[in-house]
């Protein structure tokens, strides 16, 4: 422990010295950002080290703190990659004298398994990276080579995290609104093996707010995953039983479910007691675009008709796209955006029922933040549970939650609180109350005291004075 004091004392007056060599030479900003981020973390490594050497100390000079064991080998040494960098330090090898077991008993003590090489708080942090940038680059956490942590490592802690677990709701109470919406859309994610998957995203909101260009969804919560088959079912359980614990339905007079209109969405729309589907406009425009093309006389006669919910006259500006096709691909186009607006049709008549209620629907937007800026949005191939454990994590970030803290939860031993030698304790008193006088300790210690710029010793006293 007195090592670990004079490291500290060592290691801050090298920070000291860092940054007086900037003040005095202009050392690049950059540079001194590297040197002290190698400084702290250097001392980083020489705490963690020091106590863990120090519980060690304990389990061997306390026989009552290992009952049954005895010292069969000391000085054995383990290496450890942490967030400080790798970590090596010192313990003693321990022997059941009953069952003849073998153990280091301070591995144990601090949760480490006997072939671990990673720090579980390290691979959380690269877990939490990984849900923004790939996994490559996520284990690139550090720019020293050598430090660094294969993509692969990184995809497989990442698919330790129990995203299956319940995850946290906020704690507002039961809230009385007289309106809820839900948006729901999928994304077209990069298959491995063979068509795209198409991860589903749920959410559930109280309305928009803020100026136009920077509106906003009210009291947001998403819910999202594969679901692949039979699995929507699950899906719409979490939807529900989210709203029936959050929101007083019986004062909810209306649940408006929005999409593209999808058999899942509209399945949904059933399962929510009441709840009604209102067409997303924008899947609309894009079937309007792709019947009208480039005539702009049609374009409008169509889109006011739906706007209108205008059945009749739907169907006479569909006949007169009809009448224009040129080529056998164009009436094509025209006859499938007729069936999917007939199709549609409820959920466009619930525009104009719900025109001064409805907030309009950005689950594109939602999809395009939640999944597609992680994983589609460039070139990139999935399988089936890295898309679903992905979409999921996303999902759980935008809600709020912690992956690190999830995947720690779930991947961390437990442990006992971490119990050093008593006799460290008095010469760790000892050697602050020692050096109590910091500044004269620093003013013999640091050379640029002696500088003979006068400008540059008035500064460091300022320093100390604080």
């Amino acid at each position: 422990m007195e090592e670990l004091f004079q490291q500290m004392w060592t290691r801050f007056l090298r920070v000291s010295e860092r940054v007086l060599d900037a003040l005095e030479t202009g050392v690049d900003y950059q540079k001194l950002q590297e040197q002290l981020r190698d400084e702290l973390d250097g001392l980083g490594r020489a705490v963690m080290r020091s106590v863990i050497e120090a519980a060690d100390e304990r389990l061997r000079t306390n026989p009552s703190e290992r009952r049954g064991w005895v010292v069969a080998q000391r000085g054995g040494t383990k290496e450890l990659l942490t967030p400080f960098g790798p970590l090596e330090y010192s313990r003693t090898y321990f022997k059941h004298k009953a069952t003849k077991k073998h153990s280091y008993l301070v591995d144990g003590a601090m949760g480490f398994t006997p072939h671990q090489r990673i720090d579980a708080g390290l691979k959380a942090e690269l877990v939490e990276r990984a849900t923004e940038q790939s996994f490559r680059r996520s284990g690139r956490w550090s720019r020293d080579s050598g430090w660094t942590v294969s993509g692969q490592t990184v995809m497989k802690a990442s698919r330790n995290v129990d995203t299956a677990a319940p995850r946290s709701v906020p704690e507002r109470g039961k809230r009385r609104v007289p309106y809820l919406f839900v948006q729901a859309d999928e994304d077209h994610v990069g298959n491995q093996d063979g068509p795209r998957w198409e991860p589903r995203l749920v959410t559930v909101h109280e309305g928009s707010a803020g100026p136009p260009e920077r509106r906003r969804l009210v009291h947001p919560w998403r819910f999202g995953g594969l679901y692949l088959h039979g699995d929507s079912e699950q899906l719409y359980e979490q939807v529900w039983k989210y709203l029936d614990t959050t929101y007083d339905l019986e004062h909810v007079e209306g649940i408006l479910v929005s999409g593209d209109g999808a058999s899942w969405i509209r399945r949904l729309c059933e399962y929510l007691p009441g709840a009604e589907f209102v067409l997303d406009r924008f899947h609309a425009r894009k079937y309007v675009l792709s019947a009208t093309g480039a005539d702009n006389e049609l374009y409008g006669k169509l889109w006011h008709a739906l706007k209108q919910a205008d059945r009749p006259r739907m169907r006479s500006v569909m006949s007169e796209a009809l009448e224009r096709a040129e080529t056998a691909s164009r009436y094509d186009r025209i006859e499938e955006s007729r069936r999917y607006l007939e199709s549609q049709w409820e959920g466009i008549k619930a525009w104009k029922r719900f025109a001064s209620i409805w907030p309009g629907c950005s689950a594109e937007g939602d999809v395009s933040h939640v999944y597609a800026a992680r994983m589609s949005s460039r070139p990139m191939a999935w399988g089936r549970n890295g898309v679903d454990q992905m979409s999921r994590m996303r999902v759980m970030k935008c809600n709020g939650d912690s992956v690190k803290k999830a995947y720690l939860t779930q991947n961390s031993r437990k442990t006992t609180p971490v119990r050093v030698a008593q006799t460290y304790f008095s010469k760790v008193r000892r050697q602050i109350s020692q050096n109590r006088d910091l500044p004269n300790v620093l003013q013999a210690g640091v050379p640029a005291m002696g500088s003979s710029d006068r400008g540059l010793r008035r500064i460091y006293r300022s320093m100390m004075d604080k």
